[in-house]
């Protein structure tokens, strides 16, 4: 079995999730209730569990929302709801935006159908772990939202039928607050990488997430501490090669996965399939992206990330090489989808030591990105920049869905996604840089809803 934790849920929580669906024909995905149940450790063990099977449906086609509405990617057919993405011509009715919206709000419930019941939990270390875990798993889904829809119901709590005020869209400040407050319960309660299952949350996992909530909102210092506090506890390293980061999995680069198993209905991925050349056409490299591979060749001739990402090895070009699979039905492949990988550490230390500057010479911060240089095969250099910075995250972090959210984080969204569009003699609403509510939210939800401006 590729991942240690395979996720199976009991008849009785499956029953449940099926009455939620019922209950979710007449009220808004944001709205769930549901009476309590769990009444032990192991059965609110099933419910953790259930939390991450909830993140795998979240993945599942992130990227048209993250990579292909970025200058990183876009599609080779052109037609559909994908095409939306990458000519911001987003409708309300937007299928995948829908099952994204669903996805986060469901994996909320989970979340906090845990948290309803953590309480039943005797073992005290059990308790902060699974309060921990679906309180960081909260803060990650409720940080995504903010971000990508602005004002959004705030999944707090377990909402009963009737309580209106469970799915009112509440301020950005008023999510901000609650991501802040859970990622930092569950960066002091969570267990370390050394002491539970990679693939479950962890101390380091939470640290991370919050120390990008710091760096969004200018708090440099706190951001710079967490992220020095996961370097000097030696449990990350590099991965030698860059393609082996994905092709051997859960190795010690891996912060945070969300994984998947090879020939699997239940728990295996579909992405990867559309990312291939031969079948799909999502996810696929803009000759943007492509010319900035190609401008800076490494010591060899290339960018090794070049390689993994954009052709093979024989100069032809192809999709996505990241999530090769063995599985026998490509539709079904086991990749993990790697949400949190050390070498991201190290750039935001950076990212965090820079602050409101524009330029370091620091010697550590040299020598952490001349080691990511250093495995793509690029020369060192001597000075580091915002827009260098910029570059490299670029670079190495393609089709991993951070793009988007690092142009939020630096302030250079609009601008970057203007000047992109112009290049590509296309204009845009650039308030459709915020994603639509979906429009079935919006008529469910008994006028608690309003639309997002210009849609």
């Amino acid at each position: 079995m590729k991942y240690i934790i395979k996720i199976f849920f009991t008849v009785v929580f499956l029953s449940l999730l099926s009455s939620c669906n019922d209950f979710l024909t007449e009220y808004p995905v944001s709205e769930v209730g549901v009476d309590n149940y769990l009444r032990n450790d192991d059965e609110v063990e099933t419910a953790v569990l259930g939390i991450y099977s909830g993140l795998q449906d979240v993945v599942q086609e992130e990227y048209a929302l993250l990579e292909m509405r970025s200058d990183n990617a876009g599609t080779r057919s052109g037609v559909g709801d994908w095409a939306q993405f990458e000519t911001f011509t987003v409708l309300t009715t937007n299928s995948v935006v829908a099952a994204y919206w669903n996805a986060c709000y469901t994996t909320i419930y989970r979340s906090n159908l845990v948290l309803a019941n953590i309480e039943n939990v005797a073992d005290s270390t059990k308790r902060a772990q699974f309060e921990g875990e679906a309180r960081f798993v909260r803060g990650y889904m409720h940080f995504n939202l903010v971000r990508l829809f602005g004002n959004v119901p705030l999944g707090d709590r377990m909402v009963a039928e009737g309580d209106v005020d469970g799915y009112v869209q509440v301020s950005e400040e008023e999510v901000y607050s609650l991501v802040e407050s859970d990622l930092k319960f569950a960066a002091e309660n969570l267990l370390s990488k050394s002491d539970i299952d990679l693939g479950r949350a962890n101390k380091e996992s939470a640290e991370m997430m919050l120390a990008q909530y710091y760096l969004q909102i200018g708090n440099y210092d706190d951001a710079k501490a967490l992220l020095q506090g996961i370097i000097d506890g030696g449990n990350f390293s590099l991965t030698a090669e860059y393609d082996n980061i994905f092709y051997q999995e859960l190795g010690n680069e891996i912060i945070f996965p969300i994984s998947f198993i090879d020939d699997n209905t239940d728990n295996s991925q579909t992405f990867s399939y559309y990312f291939l050349y031969e079948q799909g056409s999502h996810n696929y490299a803009t000759d943007n992206m492509i010319a900035l591979y190609e401008s800076q060749p490494g010591t060899s001739g290339e960018d090794t990330r070049y390689t993994t990402n954009i052709v093979d090895h024989r100069g032809e070009r192809k999709g996505c090489g990241k999530f090769l699979t063995n599985s026998s039905n490509i539709r079904l492949a086991g990749n993990d989808y790697i949400l949190l990988r050390y070498s991201d550490v190290l750039l935001l230390y950076i990212e965090a030591l820079i602050g409101e500057g524009f330029q370091t010479s620091d010697a550590t911060a040299l020598d952490y990105f001349n080691t990511i240089r250093a495995r793509a095969g690029l020369d060192p250099i001597a000075n580091i920049t915002k827009p260098t910075l910029a570059t490299e995250r670029r670079k190495e972090f393609l089709y991993e869905n951070k793009r988007w959210f690092d142009l939020i984080r630096t302030g250079d969204l609009e601008y970057t996604i203007t000047n992109f569009m112009n290049d590509q003699g296309l204009n845009f609403d650039k308030r459709h840089l915020l994603l639509p509510i979906p429009q079935r939210e919006i008529d469910t939800s008994k006028g608690q809803l309003s639309q997002n401006p210009g849609y």
